[in-house]
């Protein structure tokens, strides 16, 4: 798929690429990339939709679309040329880490520590 892409391709041309949409994060079609002072609402046109992360993740692998991920998820694919990065010099808005948990008087020591890491 990344072989197809036009060059220099960007979040204005969004619209006109295959995506895979994941229906766990927000804003399925529509995302604010960033890049230096300039900002792009970009309308993405998802070819398929999947509810779990790691079945967008198989579709971006068998070429169907492309996709959106946390680094951390795709950096060995990227390291090991499995994957390319589009949109390179464009950032998106930083997700959340959040812990949820029952309201209890006494919490252990081990789950304030977690939480104090996150």
């Amino acid at each position: 798929l990344a072989a197809r892409l036009p060059p220099n391709v960007g979040p204005l041309q969004s619209r006109s690429l295959p995506w895979v949409g994941n229906a766990q994060l927000r804003g399925v079609g529509q995302w604010l990339f960033s890049k230096d002072d300039e900002t792009v609402l970009a309308e993405l046109n998802p070819v398929v939709s999947c509810d779990k992360s790691p079945a967008v993740h198989a579709c971006v692998h068998a070429g169907i679309g492309l996709g959106i991920f946390p680094d951390y998820s795709v950096a060995d694919d990227i390291a090991k040329g499995r994957l390319v990065q589009v949109f390179a010099n464009w950032t998106l808005p930083a997700g959340g880490i959040h812990a949820v948990f029952p309201p209890a008087r006494f919490r252990p020591a081990k789950v304030r520590a977690f939480v104090d890491i996150l």
